[in-house]
């Protein structure tokens, strides 16, 4: 029977798939600054709780686009490194499938003029919802 191994990314020793290496070496994470920090709030988890629940779990970008999928994400429309002052407004957020999520990323890094077209889709999804939401 033959093995499976691997490279340890610290020092290139080859090991055993499924074992840790002899020289110990463990990948350590800082902790959270700027508007990372903000992801582990308990104030976002609940945010995020209330505009999942506002679209009943679902995706409506997707929806729009003649999918039905389920919002596993909040996306900010405006990113949160852009303009720190808009990550608690319900009005920036939307809720987005991880296919939906990882699409608009791929448009934002396309061009700022493709950006802007589909953040402008997106406000429009969201104020139609909050319009109807508020009277």
């Amino acid at each position: 029977m033959r093995m499976i191994y691997k490279r340890c990314p610290h020092c290139g020793r080859r090991i055993p798939a499924g074992e840790r290496c002899p020289c110990g070496y463990k990948r350590e994470y800082g902790k959270p600054e700027g508007t990372r920090k903000l992801y582990h709030g308990k104030a976002w988890q609940k945010l995020r709780a209330v505009v999942l629940a506002r679209w009943s779990g679902l995706d409506p970008y997707a929806e729009s686009h003649g999918r039905v999928e389920y919002a596993a994400t909040v996306h900010h429309i405006v990113p949160a490194e852009e303009d720190v002052s808009l990550f608690y407004s319900v009005s920036n957020l939307i809720p987005l499938s991880r296919a939906s999520h990882d699409e608009i990323h791929a448009t934002y890094r396309q061009s700022n003029e493709a950006k802007h077209k589909l953040q402008t889709e997106l406000q429009t999804i969201v104020n139609e919802k909050l319009e109807s939401v508020d009277p």
